[in-house]
């Protein structure tokens, strides 16, 4: 088990979770006004609207996957500690600022 993850264990793994799965149900409420699926031509807001939320669910998912597995709070590109000041923003955060940093500029 990771330095982080006995760190996110003593902060309550299980209030991170309930988090996630809150911000998950949003997203997923969110998706179900929008249907049926808006077309780009027809309405490009509410086109980009869904494909941001779907994003936003595949990147919830894959964090409570990450906690399942124990690596919630590591990096997924360099392995390091994501700072818990991000977890706090945005807790389904993948990358530590530097990557996505990187990730961003490319």
């Amino acid at each position: 088990m990771t330095h982080t993850l006995n760190k996110l264990k003593a902060s309550n793994l299980d209030s991170i979770r309930q988090q996630l799965e809150q911000h998950l149900q949003e997203r997923l409420d969110t998706l179900s006004q929008l249907l049926p699926c808006p077309l780009p031509s027809v309405d490009p807001v509410g086109y980009q609207t869904m494909a941001s939320n779907r994003l936003v669910v595949e990147q919830i998912n894959a964090a409570l996957n990450r906690l399942d597995a124990g690596t919630y709070g590591r990096c997924t590109r360099c392995g390091g500690q994501i700072a818990p000041a991000r977890l706090e923003v945005l807790p389904h955060a993948a990358a530590c600022i530097e990557c996505q940093s990187h990730a961003d500029a490319a």
